[in-house]
């Protein structure tokens, strides 16, 4: 083929971390500020960044309550992005915070009493609330004199509309929007650009991770830590393991964007000659399923497991759009709610004792709206979102890690944190 060129990339492996990027050892010095630090992805970019102090000096770690660190080159600055940018503007002054890099995960849950999900939150509210959140944050910068290279604001499978139903996939970076209802990701990416363009110093990036897997508490943005519940739960009760889901979710390939490969990734995204201004899809790599995963999870816990059936009786929704313009509506289809199971007195006295046991320190069925609703919708979709990486592997990114792997990994950091009893 004429004008083909190659390259060649340097990668190292870090534990059951494969293809990750060898960085200039000439960077240094560089300041970064991560918004939602104490979040599911804020959480492990913070970790990322300090575990590399003569590249990174200073990691502003902005969020309502602290990361969990000791790093020294970490700085908690505590903010509420509802404040008003003359407030935030003020607390940065303070705190004397420049930044050559920002990356955004802030993000504020609304409520959307109208569905029978709970996962879904009031799409007008969203869009207005977390416009307002990126917006004061934005103009917060201005006011403090914080001009930064690079803006990376963190978006999601909304972007192509993957709740809403039946998507075309794989998914891929450029798509069109989806704009069957305000779409608060939208808001977001058109307040970045207008940011962009009258700051001509700066660029930007979006990404699209999916199910992120990262040992955090406190966060509600999750299926991994209310499945570890589930099988815990299951043990203490001598119940197997049931799948909720039909055999289309079974088989379903999902996404799955473990926090340690998204902290590598928005490092080498931001230093990398080549991707200012352009949106990327960031996933594990790895091929998931949770027929493959379920029997897995049950060996962990010592559980017998029971996948779909044939004569199984379903609750079904009726999603109300078609967000690719063709086809079925997407449908959500169970045989049982996580978060009725949750509320069963059996369930509840099950975690009373096990905490009691193994001086556990979180209370996951006090609110199990919260907890569940992520991981009920994940297990009933009948759709697929598998993603394209093709335009970060063009560009040198070669990260991977087994998901299943990770997963393991994850729930023995869910042990050592007192989330969960041991497995």
């Amino acid at each position: 083929m004429s004008g083909a060129t190659s390259k060649t990339y340097q990668v190292r492996s870090e534990g059951i971390f494969l293809g990750l990027p060898v960085l200039d050892t000439s960077l240094k010095g560089l300041r970064a500020i991560v918004v939602g630090a104490s979040g599911q992805s804020g959480r492990p970019v913070v970790d990322v960044l300090s575990a590399n102090p003569n590249r990174w000096e200073k990691v502003y770690a902005l969020s309502r309550r602290p990361p969990t660190t000791d790093a020294k080159s970490v700085e908690h600055v505590q903010v509420d992005l509802l404040w008003e940018p003359e407030r935030i503007a003020s607390i940065l002054c303070k705190h004397k915070v420049q930044a050559d890099y920002i990356f955004y995960f802030g993000y504020v849950q609304v409520a959307r009493p109208d569905t029978d999900s709970e996962v879904f939150g009031n799409p007008d509210h969203l869009a207005e609330t977390n416009g307002r959140l990126f917006e004061n944050f934005l103009l917060a910068l201005d006011q403090a004199n914080i001009q930064p290279r690079r803006i990376v604001l963190q978006t999601g499978g909304k972007n192509y509309g993957v709740h809403q139903g039946h998507v075309n996939v794989p998914l891929t970076e450029g798509a069109p929007r989806v704009e069957l209802e305000p779409n608060f990701y939208y808001t977001q990416e058109d307040l970045l650009a207008k940011y962009i363009t009258t700051h001509p110093g700066a660029s930007y990036n979006v990404t699209m991770p999916q199910w992120i897997l990262a040992a955090v508490d406190g966060t509600d943005m999750t299926i991994f830590y209310p499945l570890a519940v589930y099988a815990s739960i299951q043990r203490k009760l001598l119940q197997p393991l049931k799948y909720p889901g039909d055999l289309t979710s079974w088989d379903n390939n999902h996404p799955i964007s473990t926090g340690f490969i998204l902290g590598t990734f928005y490092e080498w995204l931001v230093v990398t000659e080549g991707t200012e201004g352009e949106s990327f899809n960031i996933t594990d790599g790895s091929e998931f399923t949770f027929g493959r995963f379920w029997p897995i999870l049950a060996s962990w816990f010592g559980l017998e497991w029971r996948p779909p059936q044939d004569n199984d009786s379903y609750h079904e929704v009726e999603l109300p759009f078609v967000p690719r313009g063709y086809g079925p509506k997407g449908k959500l289809r169970s045989t049982f709610s996580f978060i009725e199971w949750a509320k069963e007195p059996a369930t509840r006295q099950a975690w009373v004792e096990l905490k009691e046991e193994h001086k556990l320190n979180t209370d996951p069925l006090q609110e199990p709206e919260k907890t569940f609703a992520f991981l009920q919708f994940a297990l009933e979709l009948t759709w697929s979102w598998q993603t394209s990486m093709s335009k970060a592997r063009k560009l040198g990114w070669h990260g991977y890690v087994d998901s299943i792997e990770s997963i393991h990994s994850v729930f023995q950091k869910y042990t050592d944190m007192k989330m969960i009893p041991p497995f």
